[in-house]
C-alpha cells in the first residue's frame, strides 16, 4: 500500500520579509509559522509522513521544534538547495534511498501556507491516487494582460480560462524521480514543479480546488493578515 508523504519546503530564506529570521520560522501567534503547516499534516488522517526540505543552518532547530510541538510524522529532514528544484531533488533522493517506494504520493507543500485545508489534502491525495497527479488552483477573479517588456501588451487572457497555482502539488514519487533525472539531463531548472512537469509533458495536470485562505507569506503585511485570520479562528 502506498504511503502519502508531505514533503514541505521550506529551504528558502524570503528576502522579501526583510526580517533576519527565516519566514518559515517567524513567530505567528505564539508558533513559528513552519509549526503551524507542520501541524496540519500531523492532524492529517490523509498523511503518513512529514519530510522536510530545510535551510541550512536551521535543521537541528527544525528538530527541537517539532519534538516541542509533538511532530510524530516528521520522519526526515534534508537540506534544502539554492532553488526550489534543488530542493526537491533532494528529498527525492533522500527518499529513495531510506525505502520510500515509487508508487508513494508526495504532497509538495511550501512551509509558508499554514492555512491549507484538511479537504485540499484529501482532494490531492484522492486525485492523484485517480489521474495520477494534483494541482491545487483557484478561478481567477481577474482579467490578465501579457507583457514581456512590462510597459505594453498584445495579449490578454480572461478570467475565465486562468487559473492561480497554489501548493500542494501532488505526484507519484517515481514520476517526480523520472522528471528530475531528465530535467539535469536536459539543463531545465523550473522555479515550481507544475511547471516543470508541464515543461517536461508529464501532462494532464489535474487540478483540485484550492482555497483563497491558503495564503503564502512573502511580505512583512502578510503576517498582519495571517494573525488576523488565527484570531478570527477564520483558519
Amino acid at each position: 500500500m502506498s504511503r502519502k508523504i508531505a514533503f514541505v519546503m521550506a529551504g528558502g530564506y524570503g528576502d522579501r520579509m526583510h526580517k533576519e529570521t527565516p519566514k518559515q520560522f517567524l513567530d505567528l501567534l505564539g508558533k513559528p509559522v513552519i509549526i503551524h503547516t507542520l501541524l496540519k499534516f500531523e492532524q492529517s488522517n490523509d498523511i503518513d509522513v512529514i519530510i522536510v526540505a530545510c535551510l541550512s543552518g536551521w535543521i537541528d532547530k527544525l528538530r527541537k521544534m517539532a519534538a516541542i510541538y509533538n511532530i510524530t510524522k516528521l520522519k526526515g529532514v534534508v537540506e534544502g538547495g539554492c532553488n526550489s528544484q534543488e530542493s526537491i531533488s533532494n528529498g527525492i533522493e533522500y527518499m529513495l534511498l531510506n525505502g520510500y517506494n515509487e508508487d508513494d504520493i508526495v504532497m509538495v507543500h511550501e512551509s509558508v501556507r499554514p492555512f491549507i485545508t484538511d479537504k485540499i489534502i484529501s482532494d490531492n491525495v484522492n486525485s492523484c491516487m485517480l489521474r495520477g497527479n494534483a494541482v491545487t488552483a483557484i478561478r481567477g477573479n481577474e482579467s490578465y494582460l501579457y507583457s514581456e517588456n512590462g510597459i505594453s501588451s498584445e495579449q490578454h487572457f480572461m478570467r475565465e480560462n486562468m487559473f492561480m497555482v497554489q501548493t500542494p502539488q501532488t505526484f507519484k514519487l517515481g514520476c517526480i524521480a523520472s522528471a528530475i533525472n531528465e530535467a539535469n539531463e536536459k539543463g531545465i531548472v523550473s522555479q515550481s514543479l507544475y511547471i516543470l512537469m508541464s515543461q517536461l509533458d508529464y501532462t494532464p495536470l489535474y487540478m483540485v480546488d484550492g482555497d483563497r485562505f491558503n495564503l503564502k507569506l512573502t511580505y512583512p503585511e502578510d503576517l498582519k493578515i495571517f494573525e488576523i485570520l488565527l484570531k478570527m479562528n477564520i483558519r
